[in-house]
């Protein structure tokens, strides 16, 4: 039985790169992790804070489809913006991703 192929994941952030070889099925954010690609996350995984957000540069058609949950995330335009949600993305062949600034949690306002 031959060793299952690796795919390399390339992530950008201003001048910085990481690289890096997963298997096929790993998300983007656990391929961060591993390579030190500075890449946030509040809830830990799950989808729910969109800290996550890269934007796809090269092989998007090496990536999983969004699922129901990152569409809810991120709106029907992921395909126009390029961006997806590190944790709900997996890859199956070589991709360039751009790390994005997480965005602060926008806070209620209080009405007096």
């Amino acid at each position: 039985m031959s060793p299952e192929p690796l795919c390399p994941v390339r992530f950008t952030k201003d001048d910085a790169t990481w690289e890096i070889e997963v298997p096929a099925g790993t998300s983007l954010l656990e391929a961060a992790r591993d390579c030190g690609a500075p890449i946030q996350t509040l809830c830990q995984g799950i989808g729910a804070c969109v800290q996550c957000k890269v934007q796809v540069v090269a092989g998007a058609e090496h990536l999983s489809r969004p699922e129901a949950l990152e569409k809810d995330r991120l709106g029907n335009i992921f395909h126009l913006t390029g961006e997806r949600l590190g944790c709900q993305t997996r890859v199956a062949g070589p991709v360039v991703v751009e790390v994005l600034d997480p965005k602060l949690p926008r806070r209620g306002r209080v009405r007096r």
